[in-house]
């Protein structure tokens, strides 16, 4: 029996600050990777947009949507919606995700229940500390949200800008975190 694969969205979120980072680079070749197998593939830079922070209102309860209007709410939130793959990409800062990521992270809060068999992915660049910690901001993050872990995610040794492509474990890795998220959106597309 063929299985016929469905469009298969991907959504890479670059959660660095800087202009030139690593985190974006590999966000970029995660990209390259997924589009490679037919993927639609859209990649958000967090530091481009208007993230403000979630005021814990609760007001989302009521009016089913998040009542604060900025990129994340009207761009961010609707493509996170959109997409089978979500790959979160980011730096370590202080032994986890920056201010940024975190910022992201809370303000879905008003979508929970709606990212429930989205596949998840991670990418940490750091030192050396931290990048056990990040990971797990991201996927326990992912798990409120229920979302499909298939992959342990990729932890890259680096500092100076493109020192990423250097960790050539790291590279292996993401080609095949990426190819594993592919393979699992693709199983429950089928089945959606």
């Amino acid at each position: 029996m063929d299985v016929v694969v469905r469009d298969i969205r991907a959504l890479i979120i670059s959660g660095s600050t800087r202009v030139q980072s690593n985190s974006l680079l590999l966000a970029q070749r995660a990209a390259s990777l997924l589009v490679d197998k037919g993927v639609e593939v859209k990649v958000v830079e967090l530091r481009k947009h208007k993230i403000d922070d979630c005021v814990g209102c609760r007001r989302c309860i009521e009016i089913k949507k998040c009542c604060i209007r900025d990129d994340m709410s009207t761009k961010i939130i609707p493509l996170l919606l959109k997409s089978h793959i979500i790959i979160v990409s980011t730096p370590v800062y202080f032994d986890n995700v920056p201010s940024l990521v975190k910022r992201f992270i809370d303000r879905t809060w008003c979508i929970r229940g709606f990212l429930r068999n989205k596949v998840l992915g991670a990418i940490v660049v750091g030192r050396g500390y931290g990048l056990d910690t990040a990971i797990a901001a991201i996927y326990n993050w992912g798990l409120k949200h229920e979302m499909i872990i298939c992959h342990r995610g990729v932890r890259v040794h680096a500092y100076n800008y493109g020192e990423v492509m250097n960790d050539k474990q790291a590279l292996v890795d993401l080609d095949n975190m990426c190819s594993r998220l592919f393979e699992v959106a693709s199983m429950v597309s089928n089945y959606m």
